[in-house]
């Protein structure tokens, strides 16, 4: 079974409160003289699901674009289950019952549940989310040397709620060590509820854009059928 955990680009999606969402223009239509459609976007590179890079944070990281293509091909899959509440950090004492998954894993996706308030609650889901605490971030980055990604079905690395955000960031993203874990952020996880099967592979694909820190990405999984 194939699927997609990133979610459709939608304006009336949520971004990280005040910052810019994706505007979309149709410019022609298939009418009278014209028959062609065409349509013109402005897309903030962090609304949505994407790819946090390196430079997002680090001053001296990688761009998106400067990564091989086999970065973004995943074979070795740890999916989790960290039931979380607003406001609630993802700490190391989550994830050490799974110890023996991440250490193999090169992508660690991480399912809080988040995903379906998104659609439920959006204010607290936006506002109140969970988020990777800096305690977490240096866990993986310090751990876990095989790990080049972590996803999670919540809006951000950080949250809204506290000022832990770029700590966070800037520990996963390499500011203080040779190894970054890049994340993906604002994951549709809900398949990997839905089929209980073992994720086999994962593609994430980013917009590879000039100069960008970070893109929207496309996020392809193929699961086992149960």
């Amino acid at each position: 079974m194939r699927t997609y955990l990133s979610y459709i680009l939608d304006p009336k999606y949520l971004v990280w409160p005040g910052e810019p969402n994706i505007e979309i223009t149709h410019c022609t239509e298939i009418k009278g003289d014209c028959n062609y459609n065409s349509f013109c976007s402005v897309l903030p590179n962090h609304c949505g699901t994407h790819y946090d890079g390196p430079w997002h944070f680090n001053p001296n990281g990688v761009k998106l674009t400067e990564l091989p293509l086999d970065y973004f091909w995943f074979d070795k899959v740890a999916v989790v289950d960290v039931h979380k509440e607003p406001e609630e950090g993802v700490m190391p004492a989550d994830l050490e019952p799974f110890r023996e998954e991440i250490a193999n894993a090169q992508l660690l996706l991480i399912k809080t549940g988040f995903a379906f308030v998104r659609e439920e609650q959006p204010e607290v889901y936006q506002k109140r989310g969970p988020y990777l605490s800096p305690e977490v971030a240096t866990y993986l980055v310090e751990q876990f040397p095989n790990l080049r990604t972590v996803g999670f079905d919540f809006l951000s690395i950080g949250s809204p709620c506290n000022t832990l955000s770029a700590e966070s960031h800037q520990i996963l993203l390499g500011c203080h060590s040779d190894h970054f874990v890049t994340g993906i952020e604002d994951m549709d996880l809900r398949p990997l509820y839905e089929n209980k099967g073992k994720v086999k592979q994962v593609i994430a694909a980013p917009l590879r854009i000039v100069g960008y820190d970070s893109s929207q990405v496309c996020v392809i999984a193929e699961l086992e059928d149960r």
